[in-house]
């Protein structure tokens, strides 16, 4: 099991966590809720993606894992689509956990090593974060921030100073996503201290192109929004990408320090959220 600095008690799942216009971000309160979350990701990932993993509910349409108890799920809802009567949609979600899960420890250490990443910084609380999920219509940056002003004040309410998972670009074949991956290479690579290497027979190094090969438009146009969205907040990646068969996607290593966050964007989010980092 891997250890982490101690937390302090959780915020209150009712605690609301941003507004951001016809956005309303919080923590998913009710079994209902989360599970809609699971139907999102459902969507996304096995009817849109082709997705089939062994853990996927086809029957009641829901994709969430031994890990999903153990998480927090951060929702956003679109309050202007809300019709008479209706509950109002559930269009993004991220799954957050703030300690390794009892028996399983972190999702994310799977693919890459964690162990000698959290003994360098024993003092820093980290989080992991996942299962990214945003519904076609509203994959744009305006939903990216409204789950970036949830995850900052949940940051906020639980004294969290990294955030860190597995960034996924679609499909197995990382020469697909060869200009995305070498530009993140090249200009975005943790340094030592804040690298968690790839695991062995899964690992592919994405310096696939010579920096000078690469287009930085070009580059940025080809990722997805989430990815784009780490590198407005100064997140660093892994120097090699892992294939993760089962889900049909290849993953870099992302860890967000808030601490290195540019300060414009760190005081607009402060701004939205009304919070202030308790340990910044």
């Amino acid at each position: 099991m891997i250890e982490t600095a101690p937390f302090p008690a959780a915020a209150p799942l009712a605690a609301p966590l941003a507004r951001l216009g016809q956005f309303a971000v919080r923590l998913a309160r009710t079994d209902a809720e989360r599970f809609a979350a699971y139907r999102l990701r459902y969507e996304v990932f096995h009817r849109e993606r082709g997705v089939n993993a062994p853990w996927m509910d086809h029957a009641n349409h829901i994709e969430a894992d031994a890990f999903d108890p153990h998480c927090d799920h951060i929702i956003v809802i679109d309050t202007a689509a809300r019709a008479l009567g209706e509950t109002p949609p559930i269009v993004g979600t991220y799954r957050v956990m703030t300690s390794p899960a009892p028996g399983l420890g972190w999702y994310a250490d799977g693919e890459f090593a964690l162990g000698p990443l959290l003994a360098r910084h024993p003092g820093q609380r980290f989080c992991e974060v996942g299962r990214s999920c945003v519904a076609p219509a509203y994959r744009s940056m305006r939903t990216i921030d409204a789950l970036w002003c949830g995850l900052w004040s949940y940051a906020c309410l639980n004294g969290i100073d990294a955030y860190f998972g597995a960034a996924s670009f679609p499909g197995t074949d990382p020469r697909a996503h060869a200009p995305a991956l070498s530009h993140l290479y090249h200009t975005a690579r943790a340094p030592f201290d804040w690298q968690a290497p790839a695991r062995a027979g899964h690992a592919i190094p994405m310096d696939m192109l010579p920096g000078a090969m690469t287009d930085r438009h070009a580059a940025l146009r080809a990722m997805p929004p989430l990815v784009r969205g780490y590198l407005r907040v100064n997140a660093v990646f892994s120097s090699h990408a892992f294939v993760d068969e089962k889900f049909g996607t290849t993953d870099v290593f992302v860890l967000a320090r808030f601490a290195a966050a540019p300060m414009a964007y760190r005081k607009r989010v402060e701004r939205v959220t009304g919070r202030v980092h308790p340990r910044l």
